[in-house]
């Protein structure tokens, strides 16, 4: 008599190698939704910066533009920065990512720009970084030429 189908040990392993699959797979794209996260907020961050510098460049309303680095958010304002202006654009970041380390010259965290020119005066970098992995960051720099790495 032949016995056909699998025992309890073969099924078992089948499982348990589908479950290691399976668990490399999640993990991968995980990583690679992190990553894409945070590569989205960095452009996010230089489009900001550099939107304030093409309106100062273009004189609008006749004035100069800045930003202000929050830690979980990004202000587009005119020149000089008020909080409670209704003209300042907030951009909020996605919550898994966060500001840090901002080192600006002349200190602060705003980034202004210089009309005719479009120069800065508060040149220097800050990174974005995932808040479930702080090991994983972008570092972004602002030349006081006025480009934005």
């Amino acid at each position: 008599m032949i016995n056909k189908g699998f025992t309890l040990i073969e099924l078992s392993v089948v499982v348990a190698i589908a479950g290691i699959l399976l668990g490399l797979v999640l993990t991968s794209f995980s990583k690679l939704n992190q990553k894409e996260i945070l590569d989205k907020e960095v452009l996010l961050a230089v489009s900001i910066l550099n939107e304030a510098r093409a309106n100062t460049l273009a004189a609008k309303d006749n004035a100069s533009y800045g930003v202000r680095l929050e830690s979980s958010r990004i202000i587009l304002f005119k020149s000089p920065y008020n909080g409670s202006e209704s003209t300042n654009r907030i951009t909020l970041l996605d919550s898994r990512v966060a500001l840090r380390d901002i080192s600006l010259s002349g200190g602060g965290a705003e980034v202004v720009f210089n009309r005719l020119t479009g120069t800065s005066n508060q040149s220097g970098s800050f990174e974005i970084y995932l808040t479930s992995s702080t090991t994983q960051f972008k570092v972004i720099r602002v030349r006081q030429s006025g480009i934005i790495e």
